[in-house]
């Protein structure tokens, strides 16, 4: 049964809410609000079952540009998303990483000339270590015109060159909107080259081996329409997924909704542990 829930006037505006991105606990959305041409970043909270009132993130990543296709890091202490005309910018639109601090997040930082090119980049996702990062580009190198790559995290922290996903993820046409599941194999993203429904539509693939992916599966219908599907995320039960789309009950435009994905297409159910580490000795915590 597939019936998606509108995630209510906390979350949605007459505005356009596009573009969610969850925390591994399911208790943080992060996401982008378009106001009169303008993009920017807005968090709410999950308490008691209910999303407390979007607010704009805090700190300075928030400018006079527009700032978009966003994915917070498991954690919640990164934010990896799109910079278009930025002035220092490699290109059109390049990838830009923001770290949380007691005062806000930080003021963005260009992933600098490996992974940024002169072309354009976007729609990035952490993988749950954040040791990768996946991102379309239609830089040189690929199958035709937007296609999904990966960097990785050096030893020094710096980003490496990017990777092309290959053939079974890529097609001569356009993928983009990448999003790795809390399991760190299986990828979600649109496309409008694998066989679909309708203009772009939603599939995913599980990653075999450092470079080698499966097949490319569609979602299926009713996830897949007609229309164009955009941006998915999964939570990590494997079963509730979010996205944005506009029905007749959205609040203005396109609004987030949530909804269960059917068995045959849920990736495994995810686990995780929250604490802190500390030195056995001097009980100081450690990072």
């Amino acid at each position: 049964m597939f019936a998606p829930k509108n995630l209510g006037d906390s979350v949605n505006s007459v505005a356009l809410e596009y573009y969610p991105s969850l925390t591994i606990d399911g208790k943080q959305l992060i996401f982008t609000r378009r106001i009169s041409g303008d993009e920017d970043f807005y968090e709410t909270d999950l308490k008691d079952g209910k999303w407390s009132m979007a607010r704009p993130l805090g700190g300075k990543v928030n400018t006079n540009f527009n700032e978009g296709a966003q994915n917070i890091s498991q954690d919640g202490e990164w934010i990896i998303f799109t910079g278009c005309n930025y002035p220092e910018g490699q290109g059109s639109c390049d990838l830009y990483i923001s770290y949380k601090t007691k005062q806000g997040w930080t003021e963005a930082e260009n992933l600098g000339p490996i992974v940024n090119t002169d072309y354009w980049e976007s729609s990035p996702s952490f993988s749950p270590d954040k040791r990768d990062i996946y991102f379309s580009s239609n830089q040189p190198g690929v199958y035709g015109g937007k296609d999904i790559w990966v960097t990785h995290r050096t030893g020094n922290g710096k980003w490496g060159r990017p990777q092309n996903l290959g053939p079974k993820v890529n097609t001569s046409a356009d993928e983009s909107c990448s999003f790795m599941y809390a399991d760190n194999q299986t990828l979600f993203f649109n496309s409008n080259g694998h066989p679909g429904y309708g203009l772009a539509d939603l599939f995913f693939s599980k990653k075999l081996d450092d470079s080698t992916w499966s097949e490319a599966e569609n979602l299926g219908y009713p996830v897949n329409t007609i229309d164009e599907e955009g941006s998915l995320i999964v939570a990590a039960d494997g079963k509730t997924a979010y996205y944005a789309s506009e029905k007749s009950d959205s609040k203005g435009g396109l609004d987030l909704y949530s909804f269960q994905l059917r068995e045959d297409i849920q990736p495994p159910k995810t686990l995780w542990v929250k604490g802190q580490v500390y030195d056995a000795k001097t009980k100081t915590g450690l990072p």
